[in-house]
């Protein structure tokens, strides 16, 4: 919020898409973290009914699931799995990561972009839920997961739009623009 993808911004949640789905919330400038600790869990938000492997957390169907790099990767094993179509994926086999997954979706490759659309559906309920909630001015997504840049944002923002008929005027989605530095960031503004 302050000097980096929502500088300028006094409401925005935050979206980390790392080895775990990560997020925070700020409202008038000031984080939110509920009554209990659980403000900002956005990995942790349940879109997924038909999951029956356990998250992380110890529920079922989390975001984190099929969003995070762990996650993505997953999904294209049991896509891989389900299928025989072809996919330079196979070259990874078990060994599949989420970079490889976007790589190949930006190529065209069919299989990879079915996962990427499953990933961005996902992503998609989730933010409109977090609107529908907080109506932040933007979404920052951050984390490893987000290197796949403006090509990500346009999956999730397809859904998001979706999700959210409700209204015109909705929150801008972008990247986060501080990388590691963010945390440091962080802490030199709350000491100001």
């Amino acid at each position: 919020m302050w000097q980096g993808g929502g500088k300028g911004c006094r409401d925005l949640v935050m979206i980390t898409l790392g080895t775990g789905v990560g997020g925070g919330v700020i409202i008038d400038q000031k984080i939110i973290a509920g009554r209990h600790g659980l403000g900002g869990e956005i990995g942790h938000i349940h879109v997924r009914d038909e999951e029956t492997e356990h998250c992380n957390c110890g529920g079922v169907g989390c975001l984190e699931q099929v969003s995070s790099a762990t996650g993505i990767a997953r999904e294209a094993r049991r896509r891989m799995a389900a299928t025989d179509k072809d996919s330079v994926l196979r070259k990874a086999g078990d060994r599949v990561t989420a970079k490889d997954v976007l790589d190949a979706a930006k190529e065209g490759d069919e299989l990879a972009l079915e996962v990427t659309e499953t990933v961005g559906h996902y992503l998609g309920v989730a933010l409109a839920t977090a609107s529908m909630i907080v109506d932040p001015e933007v979404f920052v997504i951050g984390g490893g997961v987000s290197r796949a840049g403006q090509f990500l944002l346009d999956v999730i923002r397809k859904y998001y739009e979706q999700f959210t008929p409700i209204s015109k005027n909705k929150a801008r989605i972008v990247l986060a623009t501080l990388g590691n530095d963010a945390g440091i960031y962080g802490a030199a503004r709350l000491i100001l």
